[in-house]
């Protein structure tokens, strides 16, 4: 459950994350331009304020004559940027430390016309200097007046304004700060309520592992009403259905299976009576044909091996039921089985041919030897039974890295899957179960199989024919 917790927690960190980030670039650039504007503000109250100073203390004298004695001596106290000054009669320049000789013809056109907007009375803010100062600087130009009020020169006042990284660091120090102490605090509420929440779900979780296991005895105690509690209510439910479900199951199973072993157990003895009947009319030489005594005493000998195999299928579903398991070589059991079906496959003129493409032909298996022949005989018993006649009956015995495989198969025409619901009527609902004696032999040698952790199965060759297929772990 903490795997749910951890994914919940990272996509509230990454969608906060990113909330962080958006809002931090937005606020620090917000703050970027109000820097601006509150350093554009200063600058341009201290320019008002030299150009007054300058206007009072100079008068009518010529404002680049004091420029030394003066405006240096302020530019040294302030000890940033430059201050020029111009003088409207004669437009000469003062005060620039990069351009000491710099002249009004020398200026780019925009830097002339933003110096004569000065000169006309207005107060600027412009970046047009730059080049005669430094990159990031700005130039706030006001006008200096003399005693009568009128313009006498003008006063640029450049000085160097917040840059973005500056105001960046700066701005959003304190809020980068605020949002990882909310992140903090988030990630922890969020933590105490998904545990609160989802904590449940792992209870929840382990109920239905116990169900899966057929363990009913438990149930989940809530006195939430929420949507999770009546989930858990729901699954209370299901759970005494099931434990009903699977009681009432096994006890129908169980008496099939009296029925099953009581039917098989009756059968033996009106048998055994029509065989003893037969052998004496046999022995009579009465007027009955003998091919015909013959047939009816094979028919009977069929039934008898039904009733045998009711009995078997029976013993095989008692939980009681164990298997003699010994160290044994599966190609010598499977070469018995191919014997003890010989005589059958010689009256339906069917030949058994077994190729074995091993790199030792040995196959060691731990197993009960009297099962495992009969799961064989069983399979061959079926086979038989569906193949044509007059063909040939392959099995194939191969191998790879992880697994053995034993398939039967006929040369000419595989099993039909037109035969597949008499042989599976388990996986062929739709089929009628009349023929479920002619898929007797195949129940018992797919509990076999499983009882040896052997996999029956039926492998498709093509569209229209199978074969029979063993799958035996190495």
């Amino acid at each position: 459950m903490s795997k749910l917790i951890n994914k919940i927690l990272l996509i509230m960190s990454t969608i906060l994350i990113l909330f962080v980030i958006s809002f931090s670039a937005v606020f620090g650039y917000l703050f970027f331009q109000h820097s601006q504007n509150i350093e554009s503000s200063r600058l341009e109250s201290t320019a008002l304020s030299l150009a007054d100073i300058l206007s009072k203390s100079t008068g009518n004298n010529p404002l680049t004559n004091i420029y030394n004695a003066n405006v240096l001596q302020l530019v040294n106290i302030l000890e940033q940027g430059e201050i020029w000054l111009v003088d409207k009669n004669t437009l000469q320049i003062v005060g620039s430390r990069f351009n000491p000789a710099l002249t009004y013809d020398q200026l780019p056109a925009q830097a002339a016309n933003d110096l004569q907007s000065i000169l006309n009375g207005q107060n600027i803010r412009t970046q047009t200097f730059n080049i005669y100062t430094q990159p990031h600087y700005t130039t706030i130009g006001v006008p200096i007046y003399d005693s009568e009020g009128n313009v006498k020169g003008a006063l640029l006042f450049h000085s160097k304004m917040p840059t973005l990284k500056f105001s960046w660091y700066d701005g959003i120090a304190l809020m980068l700060f605020c949002s990882i102490v909310l992140f903090v605090i988030l990630i922890l509420l969020l933590k105490v309520l998904l545990k609160k929440y989802v904590l449940p779900l792992e209870v929840l979780n382990q109920f239905i592992e116990k169900i899966l296991h057929h363990n009913y005895t438990s149930h989940i105690k809530t006195k939430a009403s929420d949507e999770i509690a009546q989930l858990a209510q729901n699954l209370n439910r299901l759970s005494l259905y099931l434990q009903n479900l699977e009681t009432t199951s096994k006890a129908k199973a169980q008496s099939d299976n009296n029925l099953i072993i009581k039917t098989a157990y009756k059968l033996h003895t009106p048998l055994k009576e029509l065989k003893h009947d037969i052998q004496e009319l046999a022995q009579k030489k009465s007027n009955i044909p003998e091919s015909y005594l013959k047939q009816m005493q094979k028919n009977i000998d069929k039934l008898d091996m039904i009733a045998n195999n009711l009995l078997d299928l029976s013993q095989l579903d008692n939980k009681d039921f164990t298997l003699q398991k010994d160290l044994l070589n599966l190609i010598e059991i499977l070469q018995d089985s191919i014997k003890a079906r010989e005589k059958v496959a010689k009256e339906q003129n069917i030949k058994i041919d077994l190729k074995i493409s091993l790199a030792k032909e040995i196959i060691l298996f731990t197993g009960d030897k009297n099962r495992l022949k009969q799961m064989f005989c069983e399979t061959l018993d079926k086979a038989l039974q569906i193949y044509p006649q007059k063909s040939d009956l392959i099995i194939k015995i191969l191998e790879d890295d992880n697994n053995y495989y034993i398939y039967m198969q006929n040369n000419n025409d595989e099993i039909s899957v037109e035969h597949l619901p008499e042989m599976f009527p388990q996986f062929y609902q739709t089929a009628e179960d009349d023929t479920i004696l002619n898929s007797i032999e195949l129940k018992i040698a797919q509990h076999l199989a499983s009882l040896h952790q052997i996999k029956l199965t039926t492998e498709k060759q093509s569209d229209k024919y199978t074969v029979f297929k063993f799958t035996i772990n190495k």
